[in-house]
């Protein structure tokens, strides 16, 4: 089979792992009784939170996708609504679920999706940056086979892939959603996972792997 690397800042079992990006975390004061609830799009989100005391049963939480939520509930949040996976999914949801007040959307420093610019405009939600996602330097030199199958898991893994590594002709791309694709500057041919999650980007990847073809 062909070797299936995972280009993002998490391993992920049975596939190789290249840890193109790190994490550096922040700590700036919240008040999180001001708020009815709090957003969540990724689980680099819980890690920063967990520098915090939150009372979790107080809050409501929106969390971008399934993944998310799992991690949410760990940390000891009990009050779920769920996305599909995709950060524009949180408008809809909000509007279908009726959910009102003030919310605390807790966030990288750079974001992919603007989709808190389609929330209904009588929601208040104030924004907190408690991680910034940077390229690592330590990951530069691992050897990339030429047949290999490769996982791209946002749109900074991408970039920071490129700034060191070449996509070969005979290397096949998986990404694991529509806003990591459409992050290629220059043209692709990309398979995209059938659900915006790791484990589904990966087993997308093992079909292409066992197969004899490339695109």
């Amino acid at each position: 089979m062909r070797p299936i690397y995972l280009i993002s800042k998490t391993p992920y079992e049975g596939v190789i792992h290249i840890p193109i990006l790190t994490i550096s975390f922040f700590k700036p004061d919240i008040d999180f009784s001001r708020y009815d609830g709090i957003i969540l799009t990724s689980k680099q989100s819980l890690i920063a939170l967990e520098h915090y005391d939150i009372q979790w049963e107080k809050l409501e939480c929106i969390c971008v996708s399934e993944g998310t939520a799992d991690a949410a509930r760990q940390a000891g949040a009990v009050n779920f609504h769920i996305g599909n996976g995709y950060g524009r999914s949180i408008p809809e949801l909000m509007g279908q679920e009726n959910l009102q007040g003030r919310w605390l959307y807790v966030r990288p420093k750079v974001i992919a999706s603007e989709w808190i610019k389609m929330v209904n405009p009588q929601i208040i939600i104030d924004e907190v940056v408690l991680y910034e996602t940077t390229c690592n330097e330590e990951s530069v030199g691992i050897e990339i086979d030429e047949e290999g199958v490769l996982i791209f898991t946002s749109p900074s893994s991408i970039e920071c892939f490129l700034k060191h590594y070449t996509i070969l002709p005979s290397h096949s791309v998986v990404t694991i959603g529509k806003t990591t694709r459409d992050a290629f500057k220059e043209a692709q041919e990309v398979s995209i996972s059938p659900e915006p999650s790791i484990a589904s980007a990966v087993e997308c990847a093992r079909k292409i792997a066992e197969s004899t073809s490339t695109f």
